[in-house]
Parts: structure tokens; sequence; C-alpha cells
């Protein structure tokens, strides 16, 4: 069932956590700027380098009711496919607005698992800055990863 059927409208906290006016509270705007993303579906965003377009991960997200598992199966093949780094993330609201933009709820925390490279079977939880932390280790370490790429055809 997805988010437009279960709730009635589509889900947006997390589009809406993630821009830059928001994820500025955690990191400060210059790393805030960095962190740009596209969502396919209201459900999967590919996280990508605002520069060059480069896709930097997929993460596959939903609201946290405190399920067990979340299918990402199909994601997952795909950044096996591609060679990137692939994520499920749930996300608990709270009870404030999002100072960003207050036509949705803010996050208050995170439960994470990696599904590629090295799958993880067990949730991590973490609060929306160390989210948002890991965002900008996860650009920083691509960023070397396509810098090492392109020495190798230059």
């Amino acid at each position: 069932m997805s988010h437009e059927e279960r709730f009635n409208s589509r889900e947006r906290s997390y589009s809406a956590w993630h821009r830059r006016m928001s994820t500025r509270r955690f990191v400060g705007i210059e790393l805030a700027q960095t962190l740009a993303m596209i969502d396919l579906d209201a459900s999967l965003y590919v996280e990508y380098d605002d520069g060059t377009k480069e896709p930097l991960a997929l993460i596959e997200t939903a609201r946290d009711v405190g399920q067990s598992f979340k299918p990402a199966t199909v994601t997952a093949k795909l950044a096996e496919r591609a060679d990137l780094p692939c994520y499920v993330l749930l996300y608990t609201l709270g009870g404030e607005r999002n100072p960003a933009d207050p036509s949705w709820f803010d996050i208050a925390g995170f439960r994470y698992r990696r599904l590629h490279p090295k799958a993880e079977s067990a949730w991590t939880s973490c609060t929306p800055e160390e989210w948002c932390q890991l965002l900008v280790k996860l650009r920083q370490w691509q960023a070397r990863r396509v810098d090492r790429e392109f020495e190798k055809v230059a």
C-alpha cells in the first residue's frame, strides 16, 4: 500500500527536512547547500552532487511506525547494479513543525540500515543531526571515490 493510499496524501516530511534551510540547523549553511537529493516516487531518494549531478546514494524512506522490516529489494538491486551505497531509512515525526517549511511536521529521529555494500541486518538509531552528518560524510567518501575513478581514466 502506498503512502498516498494509506494516508490519503503524499508524506513529504523527509523532503522538507532535507532542504538546506532545514539541514543548516545541523551542519551549517555551507554544508547544507551541498546536500542535494531528488525523490523518485516520494519514498526513494537519490543523493547527488549538486555541481556534477553525479548520483551518490539511493535511500528508500518510510515513516517509522515501529516496524521491524521495510522491503527495499528493488532499490537495493538498483544500487548494486549502479555500484552506489544504498540505505533504507525510517523517520519518526515530532510534534513541532519544520521551521524551514511549517506545512510539515519536523523529524524527531531516524532508524536506518545499509543495504549495499555490506548489507546490515540491524537498525541503527540516530538523531536528525547525526543523519545529516552521515549525509555529509557520504558525500565526502563518494567525492574521493569519484576522484580516484577519474584519475584512473585521465
